[in-house]
């Protein structure tokens, strides 16, 4: 129904309540102060000049994991967001440090305080971390948590694998194994099992034994 023009005040003496105009996301209106329901989002909305603003429970993001993604290991990753109100079409995007951003190519509505989100793990660079993580709604309402992801590659040997060579008992020989990070990340070296000969010893920085 069609209100009165000029009305500025309407009093509904009903107990079942008051319908008001109902429509899809298209058949949206553009004057100041519509008041509708809008039937492909399932909820209320009102016109404030600039955007309709619905009528919800806005959703929260309380954490996410992982929080480290190894970008150049290929495949996806799997974000398990937990928060609260979140609702069948809830989408999630990631923003990097300069702005850009880029959706989940799947969400998941697990339970209404639990979704996962899967995306390429090559969409992460190591040079725009960290990234913030932005949940929208159904309704339309947003939610983020800051600086979130970050990117950490595993480091990768530029010595061959095998014998770094060898010696005579009593005499002083010294061999280097060396690794590089695509991170660009400080890189430290340790015995992972065995032992050296005795005697030998390596330099964590700099993988001379």
């Amino acid at each position: 129904d069609r209100g009165v023009e000029g009305a500025t005040n309407i009093v509904d003496a009903g107990t079942e309540g008051t319908k008001v105009a109902a429509g899809t996301t298209a058949q949206r209106g553009s004057t100041t102060g519509q008041y509708r329901y809008n039937t492909t989002t399932g909820f209320f909305e009102g016109y404030n000049g600039t955007s309709f603003v619905a009528l919800a429970p806005t959703p929260t993001v309380s954490s996410v994991s992982p929080t480290e993604v190894e970008s150049a290991a290929g495949g996806n990753q799997d974000f398990v967001i937990q928060g609260t109100n979140f609702d069948t079409g809830t989408t999630v995007k990631f923003v990097a440090n300069d702005n850009t951003e880029f959706s989940a190519s799947s969400v998941v509505l697990n339970s209404s305080i639990q979704i996962t989100a899967t995306v390429a793990k090559s969409s992460f660079v190591n040079s725009k971390e960290p990234y913030d993580v932005v949940v929208t709604a159904n309704s339309g309402l947003t939610a983020s948590k800051d600086n979130t992801i970050n990117v950490d590659n595993n480091p990768s040997w530029t010595t061959a694998a095998g014998s770094l060579g060898g010696g005579f008992e009593g005499d002083s020989y010294s061999f280097t194994v060396a690794a590089t990070d695509a991170d660009g990340d400080t890189i430290a070296y340790s015995l992972q099992s065995g032992a050296l000969p005795s005697g030998g010893n390596l330099d964590s920085s700099t993988g001379v034994i």
